[in-house]
This record gives structure tokens, sequence and C-alpha cells, in this order.
């Protein structure tokens, strides 16, 4: 997981001001007001392509939360960081409605994921660190909550996340570091797999550099720079495990 810079996107204009985003907000806070907590969400605003299109070019194609590459084998999610419809602060609870509504055609609370971190982990899931501090409607300010999920925008992921080889640890302790890995399934086995196998060719890749030298070496550090980069895979296990070469 790494840190996503979101102000160098533009807002799709069907979520901009005057949008249809907006009118459908508006709608929803009015039928708040009148006593409804469900809620009809149009998935072709807030999934438009014009939206998923600035997300991925946003994110290079990977989840905002894995960082594996998403476009060549599936479609991936628009991802709602916090859950229009409901939420959950662990498995053992109901869902808990209404969920963030009004953040439901919010740009700033929408990211490209894929299936697996969105569909079998994350889902509805949402704890705080205090839930007395939870909004609970459209009149408080959600920015007064403290996400035990990591925000991909705006935390920073490498004061609460490390690596140690392909494994993703929370760095010294954090709370909100282990919840994002249980939440979001980094752990999961295939994932270890898939990394500690990018991770086996990169240590060889290293080796040559000492081996061979000269012009090859110095291809291969350039390389590894270009792997360094938030557009490369697993780019944050590539910063840890290579802090030399990056």
């Amino acid at each position: 997981m790494i840190k996503l810079d979101k102000s160098t996107a533009q807002t799709p204009a069907i979520l901009a001001e005057n949008g249809r985003g907006e009118k459908a907000t508006r709608q929803l806070e009015v039928d708040f007001n009148e006593g409804k907590t469900n809620f009809v969400f149009q998935k072709s605003i807030y999934g438009h392509v014009s939206v998923k299109t600035t997300l991925k070019q946003l994110q290079h194609s990977k989840c905002c939360f894995c960082e594996t590459h998403i476009s060549h084998v599936l479609h991936g999610d628009v991802e709602h960081f916090r859950p229009k419809a409901g939420y959950q602060i662990d498995e053992h609870q109901p869902l808990q409605k209404p969920g963030y509504y009004w953040l439901a055609y919010d740009f700033a609370n929408l990211f490209f994921c894929c299936q697996i971190c969105n569909q079998v982990y994350k889902k509805n899931y949402f704890p705080l660190a205090d839930e007395s501090r939870r909004a609970g409607s459209h009149r408080d300010d959600y920015r007064e909550e403290d996400s035990l999920i990591l925000h991909p925008a705006l935390d920073n992921i490498d004061d609460h996340l490390i690596f140690e080889a392909e494994i993703i640890k929370p760095k010294n302790g954090s709370r909100q570091g282990a919840e994002t890995i249980k939440r979001t399934g980094l752990n999961r086995e295939l994932l270890l797999k898939e990394r500690l196998e990018h991770l086996k060719k990169l240590r060889l890749l290293e080796k040559a550099i000492t081996r061979q030298g000269g012009e090859l070496a110095d291809e291969i550090r350039q390389a590894f720079k270009e792997w360094g980069k938030p557009h490369s895979l697993f780019s944050a296990m590539v910063r840890a495990n290579f802090p030399d070469l990056i």
C-alpha cells in the first residue's frame, strides 16, 4: 500500500459541482431528513467510465490497497472508502445504517480497488478509534473521525506499515496498520505468494550487480529505481527491501 496523491487529478465532471453526483447527493440528504435510512445509489454515477478511468490513471491501474495491477486481468471496482449504505465494526455486527450516504458521489471518497480487497475483505468494515466521534449523517463532520483503516490519500502509509521481505506488518505496533492489514487482506496467501515470487527475481538481479559490474550493473540499478516508483508493481515492498538501490 502506498500513499496516493489525488490533488493531481481533476474531479470528473459527473462528480463535480452541479454534476449528476451533486444533484443525487442533495436528494439523498432530503431523503434522510424525511427519516429514510435505506437508500438507492446510482452506480452509473460513481462508477461512470470517466470516474473509473481517472482513478485508474491516478493509481497506475493498481489496487489502492494491495498494489497489484488490475486492468490486464480484471475490471476492478470503484471502492467507497467510507461505505455508502452501512458499516460494520467487526464481523459479528449486523450492518449499521445509515452509512456515509452523502459521500457516495464524493470523488475524495472513491478509489480504484481489486475485487478481492474490496468484496472479500474490506466490504463494509469501517471501525474507528473512537466510536463516539462517528458521523451519523451529512450534518456531522466526518473529518473528525479517526479511521482504523488507513486512508490511501490522507494518511502517511509509511508511518504505519512496514515490509519484512514479502510480509507486511504494522510499524511500531500501529493499530491502524494492523487493522488495515486485517480488513484489506494484505497478507492473504495468494498475494504473499505473488509478492515472494517478485521479490526472488529482484534478489537475483541484486546479486548480478555485484557479480557482473560494468554497464549491465548500471542498467540494473536504473531498473531498480523504476521498480521503486509508484507506477510499478509492489513498489512499497521494493523500496523496503532494496533501499540502497532505489
